[in-house]
């Protein structure tokens, strides 16, 4: 009789949807707004400047119920903005959910599930912040999303700035592999291959998503042979990278970094011994990106076309209408810009003189009520951001392998009395369900049901969204969201895509 009561016992243990069995051992998360969160499980170990390890297993059930530690980087925490935080929390409140630890041993990733029985698509959140800070954080509040449409969603914290991207390899043999963030996020890759069907999702249905440096960051991935089947979609919002650093630039930036803490360049393994604090302060101004290694990467990523490795990859890419207007809040003359303060910025943006009258002639056109401000705005994300998003666009279209489809967002957020506009990393929480105002709440149910559609089925068409055809050359068909009315328009401001993506870069 005891034998049969611990043998029960044991099975609703196991059935447990707080605890899950990985291939490291248990885990138990807790229950929220019905969904279970597991926090802060180690996918992988690391050595400073080293690829990652798988975890070292562990034994009885690991609580996965705190927030675990993001990459040591600077200052600050987006969720205590007292521009954007609000925003990106979703409401006035949860703070409490902001404070996350800093730690080099962040090789953490969160889960959330409506169950950990069935077999859901995935959706993988790649963090921005560049290459240099952020977190996988966000996932933390967007409870919401996995509950509606019915998808494990999972997190990654990943090794960043020198502790992820500072390539040595010219330096000292023992440091050959270089992209080390990069590796880090094959390897959560790896782990929700062989771990997420315990969490209720499909390891053959997984999609990776990310905005800024998380859009780059899966540009790269899409380049890497290491990450072949790991994801089956992508979904890039504001960071298409079509080029990453050569090997003679990251070798370059790396005896910059050397010698600001006093070492020679064949001092290199001494970094190790470094504190973190001091490393991170040397590699502040340092431009470290993904570089061709030789190793982990061997050639260009989409320059001058795309990569092979993900040529049956289905992209969604995208960005905002107002990419800069966030990073332009205390430029006052920029707010208050007259018709020939806005000619002088073209002209000062290298537009070239036999260009500046017919693309502000197109821009008139196009947005015929925008002020000289907005007109900069837009500039300024068409010539970047937009003009990436095409061209990565066209060199996928160019392999015929996997279909594209393409998105602006125009919705103007109110916040700081409408001066941020549809800024950039504005779609970003509206995706995952979290809307601090009102008026987006239809805005954010239609791009939350097109990203989860994309992820269940390749194609972001959802009910209540309008018709939402597949990019091609002929027609450009691109999905503009926006409140109260969002809609697919052929070639959206054709003129002056033309005139920009004809221009020198």
């Amino acid at each position: 009789m005891l034998r049969r009561h611990l043998l029960i016992s044991t099975a609703l243990h196991a059935a447990s949807p707080d605890t899950v069995e990985t291939t490291a051992g248990r885990v138990r998360g807790h229950s929220a707004n019905g969904v279970t969160v597991f926090r802060g499980i180690p996918y992988a170990t690391s050595a400073r400047f080293q690829p990652p390890a798988k975890p070292a297993p562990w034994t009885g059930i690991r609580d996965c119920t705190q927030t675990g530690p993001r990459c040591v980087q600077g200052p600050g925490n987006i969720f205590l903005s007292p521009t954007i935080g609000e925003y990106f929390r979703g409401s006035a409140d949860r703070a409490e959910l902001a404070p996350q630890p800093d730690s080099e041993a962040c090789l953490v990733l969160n889960v959330l599930t409506p169950s950990p029985r069935g077999k859901r698509p995935v959706m993988v959140y790649i963090h921005g912040g560049g290459f240099v800070a952020g977190s996988a954080h966000l996932t933390l509040f967007a409870d919401r999303f996995p509950l509606e449409q019915d998808v494990v969603l999972v997190g990654i914290n990943h090794r960043i700035n020198a502790f992820g991207y500072l390539f040595l390899g010219d330096l000292d043999p023992q440091f050959s592999a270089g992209n080390i963030g990069q590796l880090d996020l094959i390897a959560a890759l790896q782990w929700v291959r062989a771990n997420i069907a315990n969490f209720g999702g499909d390891p053959s249905n997984v999609t990776i998503f990310g905005e800024s440096g998380g859009a780059a960051k899966i540009s790269t991935l899409l380049a890497m042979p290491a990450a072949i089947g790991l994801f089956h979609k992508a979904i890039l919002e504001s960071g298409s990278l079509l080029k990453v650093a050569t090997r003679e630039d990251a070798s370059v930036a790396a005896r910059a970094l050397l010698s600001k803490l006093g070492l020679a360049p064949h001092q290199a393994a001494k970094l190790r011994e470094v504190p973190a604090r001091d490393l991170l302060k040397a590699a502040n101004l340092s431009q470290l990106t993904p570089v061709i290694d030789g190793r982990t990467i061997t050639q260009q990523t989409w320059e001058p076309q795309a990569p092979a490795a993900s040529a049956r990859v289905p992209l969604l890419i995208g960005c905002c209408k107002d990419e800069t207007s966030l990073g332009a809040l205390k430029d006052d003359a920029l707010h208050s810009l007259t018709a020939a303060a806005l000619r002088d910025r073209l002209l000062q943006a290298n537009v070239a003189p036999d260009q500046v009258d017919p693309l502000l002639a197109a821009y008139r056109r196009e947005n015929p009520n925008d002020s000289p401000t907005h007109c900069w705005f837009r500039f300024a994300t068409d010539r970047d951001a937009r003009r990436k998003a095409i061209r990565q666009a066209e060199r996928k279209l160019a392999q015929a392998q996997a279909d594209v489809f393409m998105y602006h967002f125009a919705w103007n957020t109110p916040m700081l009395d409408g001066r941020l506009r549809a800024f950039h990393t504005a779609e970003l929480p509206l995706a995952l369900r979290l809307v601090r105002y009102p008026a987006a709440e239809s805005l954010s149910r239609h791009l939350a049901g097109a990203w989860a559609a994309f992820a269940r089925r390749g194609t972001p068409n959802a009910p209540g969204l309008p018709p939402w055809p597949k990019y091609t050359l002929e027609t450009r068909t691109t999905m503009i969201f926006d409140a109260p009315v969002s809609a697919a328009q052929n070639d959206p401001a054709s003129g002056s895509r033309r005139i920009l993506h004809a221009a020198r870069d």
